[in-house]
């Protein structure tokens, strides 16, 4: 029996030893060298219509073991953006041993523009409809389309200024806003009418009819701002400049046109169109420009 239990330990001792030189012969042969990831730039600007190889423009991998990888590398994340239409780009590629490297540079985006909010129906309601600026329909009215994202109307996101809820007829600043996935916010400040129908005035206005509610243009660049007028609204009907129903005499020049732009500046601005009637009743309507960087 003591001779059994000594073969048995020799034989374990002899396993340890056999397994242990195992362990070190294959870490010896074993790859433990990470692949060398490298840019011969350390920003790239692209469209923001570019395909996804465009991103790999510059870019080399090689390994010691697999040699050139250059086409396993792969985009492992991107930034917010750092500054608008600037973000950083991150890289990763694996050797068939597991073994990764990295890198990250600056990408630009040579036609980048923010997401834009539109919005092709006034903002106006009447007292009964006060708190329709408070629901789903409402939000229905804006569009939201952005260059990298696509559309994001679902995303827009409204607030009244003040105390955030209507409490009279009158005129109140809505901002609407909505954000893509680089982080870059818009915010575009319009206006809503609420108007009292116990008010004998406002079933004698009428109020401007425009193409477009929010429009956008370039530092420096004007808006043709008549090319937006379509008619007169009186009440629930509508009625179109050269349209039987309107006389010939009221036409896109019988509005009145009160532009606050700044169009060497960028940002928001509102302007007034007003159609005053014989009867000396005056019906506002708003747009919104925003002028771009």
């Amino acid at each position: 029996m003591r001779k059994l239990r000594i073969a048995v330990i020799i034989f374990f001792l002899l396993s340890a030893g056999v397994f242990a030189g195992y362990r070190i012969e294959s870490r010896l042969h074993t790859d433990q060298v990470p692949p060398v990831l490298t840019s011969d730039t350390d920003s790239i600007s692209v469209s923001v219509e570019a395909e996804e190889s465009e991103l790999f423009q510059g870019l080399h991998a090689e390994d010691n073991a697999d040699g050139d990888i250059t086409d396993e590398i792969r985009v492992a994340s991107m930034s917010n953006f750092t500054e608008r239409g600037r973000r950083t780009v991150n890289y990763a590629v694996f050797d068939s041993s597991g073994h990764a490297a990295t890198l990250s540079r600056e990408l630009v985006y040579t036609d980048y523009t923010s997401p834009r909010i539109t919005l092709n129906a006034p903002l106006r309601f009447s007292l009964s409809e006060a708190e329709a600026w408070d629901t789903s329909e409402f939000l229905e009215l804006f569009q939201a389309q952005d260059c990298l994202d696509g559309d994001l109307s679902n995303a827009v996101q409204v607030n009244v200024e003040g105390n955030g809820y209507v409490s009279g007829a009158g005129d109140y600043t809505v901002n609407v806003q909505v954000s893509n996935s680089a982080g870059d916010v818009t915010t575009v400040p319009v206006r809503m009418t609420v108007t009292d129908p116990s008010d004998e005035g406002e079933s004698e206005k009428y109020y401007p009819v425009l193409s477009q509610y929010i429009v956008y243009t370039s530092l420096g660049q004007g808006v043709d701002l008549y090319s937006l007028l379509a008619g007169l609204q009186h009440g629930s009907a509508q009625y179109i400049f050269g349209s039987e129903e309107l006389s010939g005499e009221i036409t896109p020049a019988s509005v009145a046109i009160t532009d606050r732009t700044d169009y060497n500046t960028p940002g928001a601005y509102l302007v007034d169109y007003s159609y005053t009637t014989a009867e000396g009743v005056t019906a506002v309507t708003t747009l919104t420009v925003v002028v771009e960087e």
